[in-house]
C-alpha cells in the first residue's frame, strides 16, 4: 500500500503542478498566442460562453498546451490589449513573417530546380496550351456546326450556369467563349432575316 500511496501523492502533485503551470501565464507559446487572436476573431463579442468557447478551441488546436481554462484566455487577452506584451506581438508577426519567407524560399527553389519553372507554373502552361488548341481561330465547320446544334438542344437555357461548359465540351474544338459567340451571331442572322421579311 505505501506504493498506491505514493502513486496517488505524486498523482495530486502532477495535478496541482498541472493546475499552477495554467496559472502560470509562460504556457502560451508563440503558435498560441497566435490561436489566440485567431480564436478571439473567431469568436466575437456576444457568443454565447465566448471565453470558454475560445479556451475550448485553443485545447483542440495547441500543440503545446491542452489544459487552458477560460480565466488563462482572459488574463492573456487583458495582457495583450494593455500593451503589457507588445514584445510578443512582435514575435508572433516575426514568426508569421518568417513563413511566409520559408514559402517563399520554396517556391524560388522549385522554381530553379525546374530549370525557370515552377510546377504551378508548367501546370498553369500546360491549361492554357489546351485551351489553345481547343481555340480554333479559322471559320466553322460543317461538323463544327452540327455539333454546337446538337449540343444546344441536349443542354437548353434552363440547363443552368454550366450549360457553356458543358455545351463547349461537346463541341471539343471550339472554346466556350466561341460557342456563345456563334449562337449570338446566329441569332443575329436570324433577326436580320425575319426583319427584312
Amino acid at each position: 500500500t505505501p506504493d498506491i500511496a505514493l502513486l496517488g501523492s505524486s498523482g495530486i502533485n502532477a495535478e496541482y503542478g498541472h493546475k499552477e503551470q495554467s496559472l502560470n501565464m509562460d504556457k502560451f507559446t508563440t503558435p498560441d498566442i497566435a490561436l489566440l487572436v485567431k480564436a478571439v476573431k473567431i469568436f466575437p463579442p456576444g457568443t454565447v460562453n465566448r471565453w470558454n468557447t475560445i479556451a475550448d478551441y485553443l485545447n483542440q488546436h495547441s500543440t503545446v498546451c491542452k489544459t487552458y481554462d477560460n480565466q488563462d484566455v482572459i488574463k492573456k487577452v487583458k495582457k495583450l490589449q494593455s500593451g503589457e506584451e507588445a514584445d510578443l506581438r512582435s514575435k508572433v508577426n516575426a514568426q508569421a513573417y518568417e513563413n511566409f519567407e520559408k514559402a517563399q524560399k520554396q517556391r524560388i527553389e522549385e522554381v530553379q530546380a525546374g530549370g525557370g519553372i515552377s510546377n504551378r507554373d508548367t501546370l498553369n502552361s500546360a491549361l492554357q496550351k489546351e485551351e489553345a488548341t481547343k481555340k480554333n481561330k479559322g471559320p466553322w465547320t460543317t461538323e463544327e456546326q452540327k455539333l454546337l446544334e446538337e449540343s444546344l438542344k441536349k443542354y437548353p437555357a434552363s440547363f443552368g450556369a454550366e450549360r457553356w461548359d458543358s455545351i463547349a465540351a461537346h463541341v471539343a474544338t471550339r472554346s466556350k467563349k466561341d460557342c456563345m459567340r456563334r449562337y449570338k451571331d446566329l441569332v443575329e442572322q436570324i433577326k436580320a432575316k425575319k426583319a427584312k421579311q
